[in-house]
């Protein structure tokens, strides 16, 4: 599919533009998933998609779906694969790399903990690619002994540069667990000591692009929770010599299937775009946007 769209000169956008004129709906996030190999489509409604991919890019009949295989188990007998701490980060043909990474540390206290509040904010270079990223994370401890939690991050496609962890406020970094190979990073924010039962905390972290600026390949940010979140808000700035024509904001579930909740999100006159979401999760927040 990589090499199809390449041969064609297609941008993501330009392809969901051409799904949709045909009157089907696929997020550029599952386009990307499944160019990268990180997901596969398997529902009817992604097959159906997936036939219309042929034709767009032009490798006839059969040209991208006879590659599937068999589909995945589904239901109370999918595979899991075996990890501490809390299910949910990794699922058997999905992220068995981050499993691997998840070994490395501490994920008992991690589900001991509310997702009260977090903040991102993102900040693009004027190619339109990734500078810096700042979030804030209000939590609460649902019992004594809580004293870190984790950072997960994911470039989305295999082989692009990790960030580098920046200024960190109220907590410091333990272990670091990373694969470049295929862009996951999972690394241990350490409070300042454990946490009492009901007790909150704030903790702050930046996650710097250097150059080579991480690519927005497909010109989207979005955050995955595995544990709802009682408020989120992301925030992209945009350089004033690069505005998007357009931008919205979607959701989807875990597996990065088609965006639900799909809305327009005005640039301000400031530069920047704003999504906002309310007693989400599990799921996917992001903001997605089109250049002149």
């Amino acid at each position: 599919m990589r090499s199809a769209i390449r041969a064609k000169g297609l941008s993501l956008e330009r392809i969901q533009h051409k799904l949709r004129s045909r009157g089907v709906a696929v997020s550029i996030a599952a386009l990307s998933y499944w160019q990268s190999g990180r997901r596969r489509p398997e529902r009817p409604d992604s097959l159906t998609a997936v036939g219309h991919l042929e034709e767009i890019l032009e490798v006839g009949e059969g040209g991208l779906s006879t590659l599937l295989g068999p589909p995945r188990p589904r239901g109370k007998a999918r595979p899991r694969l075996r990890m501490t701490g809390p299910e949910g980060w990794a699922e058997a043909g999905d992220y068995e790399s981050m499993a691997e990474l998840l070994a490395d540390v501490d994920t008992t206290t991690d589900q001991d903990l509310t997702r009260l509040s977090l903040r991102d904010q993102v900040e693009l270079a004027m190619d339109g690619s990734t500078r810096r990223v700042r979030s804030r994370q209000v939590l609460r401890a649902e019992r004594a002994g809580v004293d870190r939690v984790l950072l997960g991050y994911d470039t989305r496609l295999p082989g692009d540069p990790l960030p580098v962890i920046g200024t960190l406020r109220s907590c410091r970094l333990g272990r670091v667990s990373a694969d470049p190979r295929n862009g996951l990073m999972i690394a241990e924010l350490l409070f300042d000591r454990p946490l009492r039962r009901g007790e909150r905390t704030a903790v702050e972290y930046e996650l710097i692009h250097v150059a080579p600026h991480h690519p927005t390949f497909d010109d989207t940010y979005s955050r995955r929770f595995r544990h709802p979140v009682r408020e989120y808000v992301l925030e992209v700035r945009y350089d004033s010599r690069c505005r998007p024509v357009r931008c919205e904001q979607f959701t989807t579930d875990l597996t990065g299937g088609e965006a639900t909740d799909v809305r327009e999100t005005p640039v301000d006159t400031w530069g920047y775009a704003y999504a906002v979401a309310l007693d989400f999760g599990p799921g996917v927040v992001g903001l997605r946007w089109q250049w002149a």
